[in-house]
């Protein structure tokens, strides 16, 4: 890598936290370029080499982190998931897309919070409802061998896992990505009576245990 792609890659970085600080103070739908580009130290010619006006900047910078965490939730095998659910453990995948969230708490607080994007939090919900809970369709039973039609478990299972990950950006991220990759394992394999302690789970299930 080139001096110059070095210093376009640091420009870019900077502007990138210069567009979250002013989204965070200001609000996502007050922010020009002149707020940008005096946090970020640089002049509006050097935004524009780079962006055409905010919101394809805004565009840019959430449509790459979509696709970092898409990348990884594609991963993902529903059969896997299942059999670390029953051991117990954290699924090691689940534990990656957590890691990737926390490298980038930055950007996930502001975009996730009062002052972000509300469409946006939205389509990461509905990344996890396609691509996720989606994966997992196949092995559940017909609706007519179901308690409850299958939209409705699908949409449970997807909204309660959202919320928990939004509780976690929410509050600081004081559980680091293998503690939450636990909780959501066992809020998948014993769901959240059993979870809470409000019933015991009908076996006991242990690392290792086949």
């Amino acid at each position: 890598m080139n001096k110059i792609d070095r210093r376009q890659i640091r420009t870019k970085q900077l502007l990138r936290r210069a567009l979250l600080e002013s989204i965070e103070e200001k609000g996502i739908d007050h922010v020009t370029v002149t707020d940008i580009a005096e946090r970020a130290d640089v002049n509006r010619g050097t935004f524009y080499l780079h962006y055409r006006d905010v919101p394809d900047m805004m565009s840019k910078v959430m449509d790459e982190m979509f696709e970092r965490v898409f990348s990884l939730v594609k991963l993902l095998d529903p059969r896997e998931l299942s059999e670390y659910a029953q051991a117990a453990e954290p699924y090691p995948k689940v534990v990656n897309i957590f890691e990737e969230i926390r490298r980038n708490a930055d950007f996930f607080k502001v975009m996730l919070g009062p002052r972000g994007d509300l469409s946006y939090a939205m389509k990461f919900r509905n990344l996890m409802a396609s691509h996720l809970f989606g994966k997992l369709e196949y092995l559940l039973p017909e609706d007519s061998q179901s308690l409850i039609p299958r939209e409705y478990l699908v949409a449970y299972m997807t909204s309660a896992n959202f919320g928990m990950v939004l509780h976690w950006i929410q509050n600081g991220m004081r559980e680091t990505p293998y503690q939450l990759g636990l909780i959501a394992t066992r809020l998948v394999n014993d769901g959240p009576i059993v979870s809470s302690g409000i019933r015991t789970a009908s076996r006991t299930m242990t690392p290792g245990n086949s």
